[in-house]
């Protein structure tokens, strides 16, 4: 059996610097490209994410004890854990067993993986010293690096490069 290494693309920035907008671009790339890509948010302000909704019965089984629930319909799920049961690694585990093209990270800014860093104000600028940097999308100007750099209000360049490092990854 041949192990497909699937790429992981990490959009790391700051709060309010527009990481969701360049996560919606990204994925609308490779929707429109024909590829299926998965998502993995970190919630870094703190504190449990919100859950949709409680009175579910999946949430209820998670509220009664489960460490862990998921409601499946038509293949589609939904999953909701206890805090602490996964972190990163395994999320892309588990995001590996399932038929996606790539793997899109917003956050962990901490993490090993390729980013992209959203920069938009000069303060910003200290994100380029995280790890494994292969792009910059920026709407400050003329930022010093070696790094593609793209302009926040361009998204076309930007998905561009990205189709073109899903190939190459």
């Amino acid at each position: 059996m041949v192990m497909v290494v699937m790429p992981v693309l990490q959009v790391i920035g700051y709060q309010n610097s527009g990481k969701t907008t360049v996560m919606h671009h990204l994925l609308r790339a490779a929707s429109e490209a024909g590829l299926r890509a998965g998502t993995i948010k970190h919630h870094g302000h703190g504190g449990t994410p919100e859950y949709a909704n409680s009175s579910k019965d999946s949430s209820l089984h998670f509220q009664s004890g489960a460490a862990i629930s998921t409601v499946e319909g038509d293949g589609a799920f939904v999953v909701e854990s206890e805090s602490g049961l996964a972190d990163l690694e395994k999320l892309l585990t588990f995001y590996r067993t399932l038929p996606l093209h790539v793997i899109l990270v917003e956050g962990y800014k901490k993490e090993h993986y390729s980013k992209v860093a959203v920069v938009r104000r000069e303060e910003d600028i200290t994100l380029l010293e995280a790890s494994n940097i292969k792009a910059v999308i920026s709407a400050v100007p003329d930022i010093h690096t070696k790094l593609p750099v793209f302009k926040f209000n361009d998204p076309e360049s930007y998905k561009t490069w990205f189709l073109k490092w899903i190939k190459e990854a």
